[in-house]
């Protein structure tokens, strides 16, 4: 189980150390990688510290203004620290710059994978071996022609750990050689067989050697293939404009705006005004607001559903989690349904394991295991530990039931007999009512971070945040650089393997409910449960479709009638 570097961010599979038991459940903004869930501004204390926020009115939207017929705009609660997706990204980065000013060589989608700048690939038999053709009559932005350097330059950056692509580097980490063996031609060599490095090229973004070499900053330049350009980014606005030479099919989007707005509420009336098309994410206070008549008539609802999922990894190498049937216990003891409405507004999704459509192994969606106490009690007593002398607590062999719990701490960590904030005194309640001596340890990111790295816990919620059809390996391989839990496992590894062994998305979908139950047997973690923002997208938008966590913006199209 991993733990995200503070450079390391989503496309590494990354790991937050979001609220070890320690902070709240429901955040929406996720970079690459060691973090507490809330690190953003929260948009709702933002709101409430500026009273004079509009107020949203009963009567209808307004419309479109006719100067912005032709250009989108999409609301940002987080401004980016830089445009350029290949250092270290944040979420916005990544909107804003992937498929629109930088594309890869291939594009994953609900169906799986489709040409991009890669007009075809082949995977030799032994499947150590992989030839890229690249699409003819390419050009950057700035005219120049994309060529195999270009390509070999990209996929060597992200593989460069002088580099500050921490992000892409394990996603390449079985190529040991990216070759050019034409001026549209590129071969990787491999040290395994790997399917899961085409989906790597669905991710590394294709950059030109001529601009970014050998300064990845370029100073601030932004130059790529993708069908709009970068125009400016001014005062909160990042404004993107079609690229008339664009090798593709044209935007059917002449301009797109990216507009930062910290006001949850400014921006909520600012899209009934008819000045936003697009917000990815509302804050809980919101949603019933944004269902009001006014509203619905002019925005239909977004649900993102990114592949993220918060849970409790155990160490289980030590009691009491080194005993398969605990872990099961503890699982078992997760009301999950109240979890989601409860803490976390109905912004989440009960989950059992990381397999779902579009999710970290995209398969079919699971049944969330049924909060069920008395099952977890009889498991306890098979282990061993009962409640001997009837005080409420398990013991065994004169040992109590005693666990540790690692708890980032907040600004004012609370005082002795101080009851914690929401979700994390629910946890420590539910643990208790089971009969767990629960120890909570509170320390910095650092600190937390530096214990789950010895091994020094005995539980933690962390959240993985990574993307869709991702190799678990590196997380919960029993050799897995990430594996935090030390859970080791012939089996799960096995089914490890198979999925890497498979070149597309929809062979290694067959071997996906192979992992669930696998994982549902043995429990190396508990999952809890995946965040599910909901926004909101202008009914003049069509053509939207969510694939790993985002919208495909090359994609939309502008109805006029809905003006």
């Amino acid at each position: 189980m991993g733990i995200r570097g503070p450079q390391d961010h989503r496309r590494a599979a990354a790991l937050t150390i979001a609220i070890a038991l320690a902070g709240s459940l429901g955040a929406c903004e996720s970079p690459p990688r060691a973090k507490p869930w809330r690190h953003e501004p929260d948009p709702t204390k933002i709101a409430e510290a500026a009273p004079r926020s509009p107020q949203l009115a009963p009567d209808e939207g307004a419309p479109i203004p006719a100067d912005r017929a032709h250009t989108l705009r999409i609301h940002m609660d987080a401004e980016p620290r830089h445009l350029n997706p290949m250092l270290t990204p944040s979420v916005w980065t990544r909107r804003i710059a992937m498929g629109t000013v930088f594309e890869t060589l291939i594009k994953e989608t609900p169906g799986g994978y489709q040409p991009g700048l890669a007009k075809s690939w082949r995977v030799d038999p032994d499947g150590l071996t992989i030839y890229v053709e690249l699409q003819p009559n390419v050009t950057f932005h700035d005219g120049q022609p994309l060529t195999a350097s270009d390509v070999q330059f990209s996929l060597d950056t992200a593989r460069d750990p002088h580099k500050d692509a921490d992000h892409l580097r394990p996603l390449l980490a079985d190529v040991t050689a990216v070759n050019k063996v034409g001026p549209r031609t590129v071969q990787l060599l491999l040290s395994r067989p790997n399917g899961y490095v085409l989906r790597a090229l669905a991710e590394i973004p294709i950059l030109p050697y001529h601009v970014y070499d050998p300064n990845l900053v370029a100073g601030g330049k932004l130059v790529g293939t993708g069908p709009w350009s970068f125009v400016s980014w001014k005062d909160g606005v990042v404004r993107l404009t079609k690229y008339a030479g664009y090798w593709g099919r044209p935007a059917a989007i002449d301009d797109v705006e990216f507009v930062f707005q910290p006001d949850a509420a400014r921006a909520l009336a600012g899209a009934k005004r008819g000045e936003l098309d697009i917000i990815p994410s509302l804050i809980p206070e919101h949603l019933q607001q944004a269902m009001s008549p006014g509203i619905a008539s002019s925005f239909a609802p977004l649900s993102l559903e990114p592949p993220r999922f918060r849970y409790l990894v155990l160490d289980t190498t030590a009691p009491p989690f080194d005993d398969v049937r605990v872990r099961r216990a503890l699982a078992l003891l997760v009301n999950r349904k109240a979890l989601c409405t409860t803490f976390l507004h109905g912004l989440a999704r009960p989950m059992t394991v990381p397999v779902w459509p579009g999710g970290p192994v995209d398969g079919p969606l699971p049944t969330a295991a049924d909060f069920d106490p008395a099952a977890a009690g009889k498991l306890l007593d098979e282990a061993g530990w009962i409640d001997s002398d009837k005080d409420g607590i398990r013991d065994r062999g004169g040992q109590r039931l005693k666990i540790d719990l690692l708890l980032v701490e907040r600004d004012e960590p609370p005082l002795p007999g101080k009851k914690l904030e929401g979700e994390r005194q629910q946890m420590v309640d539910l643990l208790n009512r089971a009969g767990f001596v629960v120890d909570v340890k509170l320390g910095t990111d650092a600190v937390v971070t530096k214990r789950l790295t010895d091994g020094h816990f005995g539980a933690a919620l962390l959240e993985w945040d990574g993307m869709a059809d991702s190799d678990l390996s590196r997380w919960i391989e029993t050799n897995g650089t990430q594996n935090v839990g030390h859970f080791s496992s012939h089996r799960v590894d096995l089914i490890l393997a198979e999925l890497r062994g498979d070149q597309t998305p929809a062979a290694r979908a067959k071997h996906a409910a192979e992992l669930e139950l696998a994982l549902a047997d043995e429990q190396p973690f508990v999952v809890l449960a995946a965040p599910e923002p909901r926004g909101l997208v202008h009914r003049r938008v069509a053509g939207v479709v969510v694939w790993d966590g985002w919208i495909d913006l090359s994609a939309l199209s502008i109805d006029p009638a809905q003006q």
